[in-house]
């Protein structure tokens, strides 16, 4: 069975892999001090770390969004049973 993770956690480690294959990906890349300088690949391998939080931020605005809105629907729904409970309960005291 799988086990489901926080939203907190698995964005972290999504983070964590996605700056890991940056960091792969730079050190990988063929670089000759002709093409490139080493300002130049620090500054494309900030940008692609700075899309890819920038990317992981908004998925964690729209879990954020979903979760919140589930529990908004969630309380409303135990609002409601206790409401109701709360009516019968009175019905029986009553007698009615």
């Amino acid at each position: 069975m799988r086990k489901i993770l926080p939203a907190s956690i698995r964005r972290s480690r999504m983070f964590v892999c996605v700056c890991a294959a940056v960091l792969v990906f730079a050190a990988l890349s063929p670089v000759s001090a002709e093409e490139q300088s080493l300002k130049d690949g620090a500054r494309h391998a900030g940008q692609a770390v700075g899309t890819a939080a920038h990317d992981i931020g908004h998925g964690a605005k729209k879990v954020g969004k979903e979760i919140g809105h589930s529990a908004k629907e969630a309380g409303k729904a135990i609002g409601d049973a206790a409401k109701e409970g709360g009516k019968e309960f009175r019905r029986a005291v009553k007698g009615e």
